[in-house]
């Protein structure tokens, strides 16, 4: 049950910031001042990050074990948020949301592991 819950809160993640982007996606472009490239970067990075940790996520949990892997993206998702929110320019803001997509997507391959 423990484990159910984890991964739904990876899938909640997700869907919560899909939300919160599409509110903020013009504000976000007048911050920064992004052409629409770099609009457009900004908003689906999200789902690069998304892929890739999909890709990979299954990997820190062979090497280092599930557990141990999830207190890993624990962290790591705290940092990459605070990341994101403390970010001083676009290419700050930029790395910390792929990263802040990578790591909720280790958790399934994790819990469905086991």
């Amino acid at each position: 049950m423990a484990w159910s819950m984890v991964v739904a809160l990876g899938g909640f993640l997700f869907g919560f910031d899909t939300a919160v982007i599409s509110g903020a996606e013009k504000s976000i472009q007048q911050f920064w001042n992004l052409s629409v490239f770099a609009h457009g970067l900004t908003i689906s990075i999200a789902l690069i990050g998304t892929v890739i940790g999909s890709l990979l996520g299954s990997r820190p949990s062979d090497r280092f074990g599930r557990k141990n892997t999830l207190y890993f993206v624990a962290i790591a998702y705290l940092l990459a948020s605070l990341g994101t929110a403390f970010a001083d320019n676009w290419y700050v803001f930029l790395v910390f949301r792929f990263l802040l997509f990578i790591f909720p997507k280790f958790p399934p391959p994790t819990g469905v592991a086991g």
